[in-house]
């Protein structure tokens, strides 16, 4: 059996496996999106080698006003910005921001209530995501359904009981916040992609 190794860097966050070649591939397969998402958010700053470059940097740094910084940090929140609009810009058949708030543009894709639930939910908290939130209110989902005609009120919250595509934490009949697991963002991507063929 042949070993194979993968390793990965976001300046040396470093995720790294090793094992049969079936395994990594296996690994590797799944780990590609999540990789893809952590470069979009992370920046790598290029190693300094020598001792005086790093110390010159220091001194720069220091003197760098807070009306600087101030601005840095301005132009960073609006590439971070940009970056999620054109998350849901790849898919402007399905996905539209207005006034702050993420819709739903297109019919919910499903055979049966339940599944058009569940499919709005998976959605809802994709297109989400791809705005920078990672989180959803189960409340911003039902209303979702609402609009889309596809609300069973006494099985809503059953929907989030599939543990393989859904995380939630709050209070057992209350209000959840809701976000996909790595499987349920793959369905996501499945859903958007067989709309779009």
């Amino acid at each position: 059996m042949e070993k194979a190794k993968f390793k990965y860097s976001a300046q040396e966050g470093i995720l790294e496996l090793e094992g049969s070649e079936e395994f990594v591939s296996k690994h590797f397969e799944s780990l590609t999106d999540l990789i893809r998402i952590i470069s979009r958010h992370v920046v790598v700053e290029q190693h300094q080698h020598a001792n005086a470059r790093e110390t010159s940097e220091a001194v720069i740094n220091a003197s760098v006003s807070s009306e600087a910084k101030e601005e840095k940090n301005s132009q960073t929140s609006q590439t971070v910005a940009d970056v999620q609009k054109e998350g849901i810009a790849q898919y402007p058949n399905y996905f539209s921001e207005i006034n702050g708030n993420l819709k739903i543009v297109s019919n919910i894709p499903g055979t049966s209530v339940k599944s058009k639930m569940t499919n709005a939910a998976i959605l809802f908290c994709y297109g989400s995501k791809l705005l920078g939130d990672e989180m959803v209110a189960s409340k911003d989902i039902r209303v979702v359904c609402e609009e889309h005609g596809c609300l069973d009120s006494p099985n809503f919250s059953k929907v989030f009981s599939d543990r393989t595509t859904f995380l939630s934490d709050g209070v057992k009949g209350g209000n959840k916040n809701i976000k996909l697991t790595f499987q349920g963002e793959k369905k996501a991507r499945e859903l958007l992609e067989s709309a779009q063929s």
